[in-house]
């Protein structure tokens, strides 16, 4: 059974008008208003001291230098976005797929406050009590001005996966709450993020369902073929260089996310930044005053809800790496499907964090991860090789796991004889595997820069 209600937003000057706007069959209502691009904003007070609120300190890489109710929040507004946050990782509910609007709506976080803010301000905070059944709530008028806050008297979870039966999940509030605040009113589908209530112990809504996502989408359209999408980035010293698709040639701004407690709320941005290689690649210096960690979002020539890109999380405390790129493509294995392989970690040598993550692959089979610096090809078993031209070099062998995955983590500091990875090199790395019913395959090949 539900208990506990999380509470409907209050429109500043009259609550009887929620549900105005019309409800459809799939169940979703919309609200009179939608964020522009100059209301993506949303900042954090982290002054939620109940119990529970902020018990989560594990660091993840798509959510840097936060923790707790920051991170819940945060975690809760970019599940709205128009793709992936990032790789889709940080949260273990929701298998990688973090980041699910499908819509041309996406938020920035700016960080947080010490401040609780008034109506406009998009300030999520907590507020002592717990109002009967009431877990949070948010005010919004019919300009989309918003703030949100959550009532102290909760025994409250933060994740990072599941919460205890008498636990409410703060990230699952915080999804529904943002929801409200993007335009979005009580759905009639009792499996969606935004039904009026949510049960202890319940991480569901944490995950937007399609309801949400078609709600979403009649507010700011289905995701234009020609949003702007930020797919990777590099930092150097103080230059970063994004690269994506849709770009403007010239008069792109790049927002970051301002220092904590530092400015109202408005993105810090780089202006007339021009992008090269088609509307793939823009290259800025990082100004000061931001938050060594939080997203970047390019908004390229218009005012469209389409104009603005995806966020995408930055840790700019250390050197960013290019990302991997890939060199040889797999042909199909026994399974049917193509051989992947990819990577986590920092690529960063001092870190020592990279870990090789191959899928896709037959079950209960040997492979041997291999690393080295050619890139010739040749034809092996029923794949194809492509490290060739240079020598090679072979690491542990591993076994596959039930879902055909396989993981190595990389050792740079333990690797076989002759091979040094050291700062500024790339080496391309391939998985070779026993095939079921004999003969063997290979992964496609990725080439790693590192850096330090």
């Amino acid at each position: 059974m539900k208990l506990s209600l999380i509470a409907p937003p209050m429109l500043a000057l009259a609550a009887a008008a929620i549900f105005t706007g019309g409800s459809t069959t799939e169940g979703y209502a919309v609200l009179s208003h939608n964020l522009s691009l100059s209301q993506r904003d949303f900042r954090v007070n982290n002054n939620l001291t109940a119990s529970g609120a902020n018990n989560n300190t594990i660091a993840d890489s798509n959510f840097p230098d936060s923790s707790g109710f920051v991170m819940a929040m945060w975690k809760g507004a970019v599940e709205w976005s128009s793709t992936l946050h990032g790789d889709g990782h940080g949260d273990p509910t929701q298998s990688g797929s973090l980041g699910s609007g499908a819509a041309n709506f996406d938020p920035s976080f700016q960080g947080e406050t010490n401040q609780i803010g008034n109506l406009g301000d998009n300030i999520c905070s907590g507020l002592s009590g717990s109002s009967g059944g009431t877990l949070a709530f948010a005010e919004i008028n019919s300009s989309g001005n918003w703030r949100m806050r959550f009532y102290q008297g909760w025994s409250w979870a933060d994740g990072p996966a599941g919460v205890g039966f008498s636990e409410m999940d703060l990230q699952s509030v915080a999804t529904h709450e943002y929801g409200h605040c993007l335009g979005l009113g009580h759905s009639g589908t009792g499996a969606a993020t935004m039904a009026p209530s949510v049960s202890p112990g319940q991480v569901g809504p944490r995950s937007i369902h399609p309801d949400d996502i078609a709600g979403l989408q009649t507010i700011y359209g289905a995701a234009s073929a020609t949003k702007p999408i930020i797919s990777g980035m590099a930092f150097i010293g103080s230059t970063l260089t994004i690269t994506g698709t849709n770009f403007s040639t010239n008069g792109n701004e790049v927002w970051f996310t301002r220092e904590n407690n530092v400015g109202s709320g408005v993105p810090l941005k780089v202006f007339n930044a021009p992008s090269t290689g088609n509307g793939t690649q823009i290259v800025v210096t990082v100004p000061s005053n931001i938050r060594l960690g939080g997203d970047i979002l390019v908004k390229k020539i218009g005012s469209s809800h389409s104009a603005l890109s995806n966020p995408y999380p930055a840790d700019l405390s250390s050197p960013i790496c290019p990302a991997p790129s890939t060199i040889c493509f797999a042909f199909n294995n026994s399974t049917g499907n193509l051989g992947n392989l990819s990577i986590t970690g920092s690529q960063n040598v001092a870190a020592n964090d990279t870990i090789l993550f191959g899928s896709q692959l037959p079950t209960g089979q040997f492979g041997i991860f291999l690393m080295g610096q050619g890139a010739t090809a040749s034809f092996v078993g029923n794949g194809v090789f492509c490290l060739g031209g240079s020598q090679f070099y072979r690491l542990p062998i591993v076994l596959t796991d039930q879902f055909g995955f396989v993981t190595h983590a990389l050792d740079l500091t333990n690797l076989p004889q002759g091979a040094n990875v050291v700062q500024g090199e790339t080496w391309n790395f391939q998985l070779w595997h026993r095939e079921n019913g004999g003969q063997s395959n290979f992964t496609k090949t990725i080439a790693v820069p590192f850096c330090n």
